[in-house]
């Protein structure tokens, strides 16, 4: 399959250079332990009986585990998006691949997947080692319950991301602007701290972004819930994946078709 060689291109571009995967494994650890501490520091220990109250799940190294890998995976489509289409525009194969039997859609999305991919395994390992250092419980049972919810998100990361496909093919380099909206997503979707005790506005705003609602079922299944009782969280990640899948397409069909008369500009 076409996609199958765009996801390999992908992952043997990473990981023929193994500095570059030990880096990105270092950065995921130290990140996460600097806000897992921060976070006990400003709670006053490891388990928060607010915490506990306000989501079910007292145990801050749990909690904030559960978030930052969601984060990181959620803003893999988008890094992807971004590099990855700027990279092509900047070697000149984007048109060619565009215009390639595989399609445009099917492009991307082995791009993004790809890159989903490879994050799945560095997050594994952070999340192995995040496991074991702050001696977090979980069984196979959780594990078996979590690979629904992971295969959902994963699908509405895809389609949200698309969004940015569309943008880098207008505004060319928005890397900044990525990244801003990568680190404004950690206050936004209840990362590291409960949604509860935020703000109405930024409550509201945290509704539509697909990974608080990955992160409310990742959490739930930690602590027992059953489907039936996350149902409110599964319908919006339904209903916002199909949203963004939407709204991404038309957004990166009209961008397509601008830059076709415009030109894809270069660097």
């Amino acid at each position: 399959m076409p996609m199958l060689a765009v996801i390999e291109k992908e992952m043997r571009m990473f990981f023929r250079y193994p500095l570059r995967v030990v880096s990105s494994l270092l950065v995921g650890i130290v990140f996460l332990i600097q806000f897992i501490f921060f976070g006990q520091a400003v709670l006053g220990g490891r388990y928060s009986d607010i915490l506990a109250s306000a989501t079910g799940l007292g145990d801050y190294p749990t909690y904030a585990l559960i978030g930052y890998v969601l984060w990181w995976l959620f803003a893999s489509p988008i890094e992807a998006y971004i590099f990855g289409v700027r990279r092509e525009l900047q070697r000149g194969t984007l048109e060619g691949n565009i215009a390639a039997p595989i399609g445009d859609i099917t492009f991307l999305v082995g791009l993004a997947v790809g890159w989903v991919l490879i994050d799945n395994v560095l997050m594994a390992v952070v999340f192995a080692f995040g496991v074991v250092v702050f001696g977090i419980p979980i069984t196979w049972g959780i594990l078996l319950k979590l690979l629904p919810v992971l295969l959902l998100a994963f699908v509405s990361f895809l389609g949200f991301g698309i969004i940015f496909a569309g943008l880098v093919m207008l505004f060319k380099n928005i890397g900044a602007l990525g990244q801003i909206f990568e680190f404004l997503v950690l206050f936004l979707s209840g990362v590291f701290f409960p949604m509860n005790v935020m703000p109405a506005w930024v409550r509201t705003a945290g509704e539509l972004i697909p990974l608080t609602h990955a992160i409310n079922l990742a959490r739930g299944a930690f602590i027992g819930r059953s489907y039936l009782e996350m149902l409110p969280s599964l319908e919006a990640l339904f209903l916002l994946s199909a949203l963004y899948w939407g709204v991404g397409y038309l957004l990166f069909k009209w961008a397509e078709k601008t830059t076709r008369v415009v030109g894809y500009g270069g660097y």
